[in-house]
């Protein structure tokens, strides 16, 4: 049994079948689940060929935080980028998850070298560091969801579909 906790974070990872064309989506590491999962719906056309269904993920049981239980339908394996790392990583397919992609206690326990949520940070064991965009000490702050356009001092050039996220001093002071 699963029980997914309140404890989470959101960070912004990169999937996709092979290397060379990664998208960007809204990942949740979640220090109370076990699993990594990805909605079914998450999924591209060309990624739900790629599904393998057992019976083995037929006997697993999935319960969200309400209880509820979350149907798999089967495994799917895809390269996920977090940090300068990217690895090949088997994803349980659940069709009903509020979150399109859940790393959980086994994802973190072999790559996450710390989670920092005083610095908005999880630091990875091969040494890079990814930004938490949310996690449980930002209830009822909404302020990292605001959005304004920057102009950065030097070109620089992002892949199609790359995410990144930019920390501002304020003269008002702290980050923004």
């Amino acid at each position: 049994m699963l029980l997914l906790s309140l404890h989470n974070y959101r960070i912004v990872a990169s999937l996709g079948l092979d290397k060379l064309s990664l998208l960007a989506f809204g990942v949740v590491v979640d220090t109370g689940a076990a699993p990594k999962l990805v909605r079914r719906n998450a999924l591209a056309p060309d990624w739900l060929r790629q599904v393998a269904t057992s019976e083995e993920e037929e006997q697993v049981r999935l319960q969200d935080a309400n209880n509820a239980r979350l149907r798999t339908s089967g495994t799917v394996t895809l390269w996920l980028q977090t940090g300068a790392r990217i690895f090949p990583v088997p994803f349980l397919v659940v069709d009903d998850l509020s979150v399109p992609v859940i790393l959980g206690c086994t994802f973190i326990d072999d790559i996450a070298h710390a989670i920092l949520p005083q610095d908005r940070s999880i630091r990875w064991t091969d040494g890079s560091v990814t930004a938490i965009l949310r996690g449980p000490l930002d209830d009822g702050d909404r302020s990292m969801g605001v959005c304004c356009v920057l102009r950065a001092t030097h070109k620089t050039r992002l892949p199609p579909s790359a995410a990144t996220v930019v920390w501002v001093r304020t003269m008002w002071g702290g980050l923004g």
